[in-house]
């Protein structure tokens, strides 16, 4: 397989993940945002899963830009 055709299917690998872990942060996200508007300090189970969640999400973001620049210059 050419290096360009496994770049892109390695980007798009990476999107879904990336997608999936948006999601996942979501859920916790909206049970913090539930407990603020309900004038009630949030789970910190869901805080740190939004942390971790975002932690990740921005890590793979960084891979993602990387392999779009090799892209670009191949």
């Amino acid at each position: 397989m050419s290096f360009k055709k496994e770049l892109a299917k390695e980007i798009k690998s990476l999107e879904e993940e990336i997608k999936q872990l948006e999601i996942k942060r979501s859920r916790s996200q909206a049970s913090i945002i539930d407990a603020l508007i309900s004038k009630q300090d949030p789970e910190e189970q869901d805080v740190q899963f939004f942390r971790t969640y975002s932690a990740e999400i921005e890590l793979k973001r960084e891979q993602l830009a990387k392999l779009n620049r090799k892209l670009e210059t191949l």
